[in-house]
C-alpha cells in the first residue's frame, strides 16, 4: 500500500490559497442542468472522482456534457434533457459516490424503463432504505440489496403523487427528490418525518433549483410542494469549497499562523461554512473581504458543540481539537457512521492512535488531548480521513498516511495544495 509520510513545519504559517470548487454545488448542477430545458454551462466547477462518476451516468442516461475553458477555467457545457431521459444499455457505475447513488435513484425514476445502479464494495454498505420507500410511495418499483446497494429501478418514466420521507441516514435523500420534483405528475407532496441531518444542505439544494427557474413551496424542512414545472439551461458559477477548505484553515489555527484563502463566499449556503466560527469559538481571528477569508491561529481551547448541520467537517474539528487547551466534546454526529466509512469511530480509532484519549458514543466523540506522537494513519478508503489527518502531520513527527490517493474522490489537487503551504511530504 502506498504510504506519505507529513513532514513536520517548523516556520510561522503566512500563506495564501484559492479554494476548489464545491463538490456539493457541482454536483447539484450537474442533476439540475441535465434536467433543464435547453443549454448550461457550470462554470469552475470541481472534477474528481465523484463528479466524474456522475457525468458518466448522465451521459448513459442520454446528455451531452461537453468540456470547454475560458479565462476563468474550466466549463461543462449540458445540453439539457426537459426531464425526458434514455434507458441505458448497461448498469451505471457509481464507484464509492454516496451522493451520485442517492441522486441518481430519483433521477432515473424519469426513465421508461430499467435503471440499475451499482458500484464499488464500499458503496455497497451504504444506505438508501430511507429514499428508496419514499420512491415506492410514489409508485416507482425497486429492488436493492436490503436497503443497499446495488439498486435496480423500474419506471414508466412517470413520478409523482405524494410521500412520506425518513431522512435520518442522510440529507441526500430530500435532496434527490426535490431535485426531481418539477417533473413529477400530477405535482409532489413530501412530508418530512424526523429531524433531517445536514439541513443546510437541503437549502443548497433549493438554491441551485431556485437558479434554475424553479421555486418549492414548503414548510420548513417538513412539508414540501411541488407543481408541475421547468428547469430552464443557465450559466451557473460554482463557489469554492468550505469543506475543503477547512483543512488549510486547520493548520493556521494549530499553527498560530495566518493564512488567507480566496474564492469563498461570506454569504453562502454551505453547511461547513460554520468552520469559521467554530475555529473563532476556539481562539482564533477572523475577517472577510471581496470573497476572501483572512484566518489568524491562536491559543485553542476546547469546546461542546452540535455538529449535526455539519457531519462533514468532524474530522477536521476532531483534529484541531487534539491541539486545544481542554476536552471537546461533539455531539449529534450519528449519521458520520454511514459515510464512506464508519467515520464517528474511525476519527476515535485513529485520535487514540496519536495519544489524544477519546470516548465514543453511539453519536458523539470526546476528545481530550494528551501528549501526541507519530503513527501510521489508516484512512479506510476515506478522502477526508486522509485530508484531516495530514494536518496533524504538520505538528507531529512521524505521522504517515496510508492510502493517500483516496484524497482523488474530491480533492484530486489535495497534496499538490497542501506541499504549497505546508512544505515538503515524503
Amino acid at each position: 500500500m502506498k504510504i506519505k509520510e507529513i513532514k513536520p513545519i517548523h516556520f510561522d504559517i503566512d500563506a495564501k490559497i484559492k479554494a476548489p470548487p464545491s463538490k456539493s454545488y457541482t454536483h447539484r448542477a450537474l442533476f439540475v442542468s441535465a434536467l433543464a430545458e435547453g443549454r448550461s454551462k457550470i462554470i469552475d466547477p470541481l472534477i474528481s472522482d465523484d463528479t466524474n462518476y456522475t457525468i458518466t451516468c448522465l451521459k448513459q442516461l442520454g446528455i451531452n456534457i461537453k468540456e470547454d475553458s475560458n479565462n476563468e477555467g474550466l466549463i461543462f457545457v449540458i445540453e439539457g434533457s426537459g426531464g425526458n431521459l434514455k434507458e441505458p444499455a448497461a448498469p451505471l457505475y457509481i464507484g464509492n459516490s454516496g451522493t451520485t447513488l442517492r441522486f441518481l435513484m430519483a433521477t432515473a425514476s424519469l426513465v421508461n424503463g430499467v435503471v440499475t445502479i451499482d458500484g464499488d464494495e464500499e458503496v455497497r454498505k451504504r444506505p438508501v432504505k430511507g429514499l428508496e420507500d419514499s420512491l415506492m410511495k410514489l409508485g416507482i418499483a425497486i429492488d436493492s440489496n436490503r436497503g443497499c446497494p446495488p439498486v435496480r429501478i423500474s419506471s414508466n418514466g412517470i413520478i409523482g403523487g405524494e410521500t412520506v420521507l425518513e431522512p435520518r441516514e442522510s440529507s441526500q435523500y430530500l435532496s434527490a427528490l426535490l431535485m426531481t420534483s418539477p417533473y413529477a405528475r400530477p405535482s409532489m407532496k413530501i412530508k418530512v418525518t424526523g429531524q433531517v441531518p445536514s439541513s443546510p444542505y437541503v437549502g443548497m439544494t433549493l438554491e441551485v433549483m431556485e437558479k434554475f427557474g424553479v421555486r418549492v413551496q414548503r414548510k420548513d424542512f417538513s412539508d414540501f410542494f411541488i407543481s408541475p414545472s421547468k428547469y430552464v439551461g443557465c450559466e451557473y458559477i460554482v463557489e469554492g469549497d468550505f469543506s475543503n477548505s477547512s483543512y488549510f484553515m486547520a493548520v493556521a489555527a494549530i499553527s498560530g499562523g495566518k493564512l488567507n484563502i480566496e474564492n469563498l463566499n461570506n454569504n453562502s449556503k454551505q453547511a461547513d461554512k460554520v468552520f469559521v466560527d467554530i475555529l473563532e469559538k476556539m481562539g482564533c481571528e477572523v475577517s472577510w473581504s471581496d470573497k476572501s477569508l483572512t484566518l489568524n491561529g491562536g491559543e485553542l481551547k476546547g469546546i461542546d458543540i452540535d455538529m449535526k448541520k455539519s457531519p462533514d467537517i468532524v474530522p477536521t474539528l476532531a483534529v484541531v481539537s487534539a491541539f486545544a487547551k481542554g476536552p471537546t466534546k461533539i455531539y449529534n454526529i450519528e449519521t458520520l457512521r454511514f459515510k464512506e466509512t464508519d467515520r464517528l469511530s474511525a476519527v476515535a480509532n485513529e485520535l487514540s492512535k496519536i495519544g489524544c484519549k477519546v470516548e465514543e458514543g453511539n453519536d458523539y466523540l470526546v476528545i481530550i488531548p494528551g501528549k501526541l506522537n507519530g503513527a501510521e494513519i489508516e484512512t479506510y478508503k476515506d478522502h477526508r480521513m486522509a485530508m484531516s489527518f495530514a494536518v496533524a502531520g504538520l505538528f507531529i513527527e512521524g505521522i504517515k498516511i496510508l492510502d493517500p490517493d483516496c484524497v482523488s474522490k474530491s480533492y484530486p489537487s489535495f497534496w499538490k495544495d497542501f506541499s504549497k503551504i505546508c512544505g515538503g511530504i515524503n
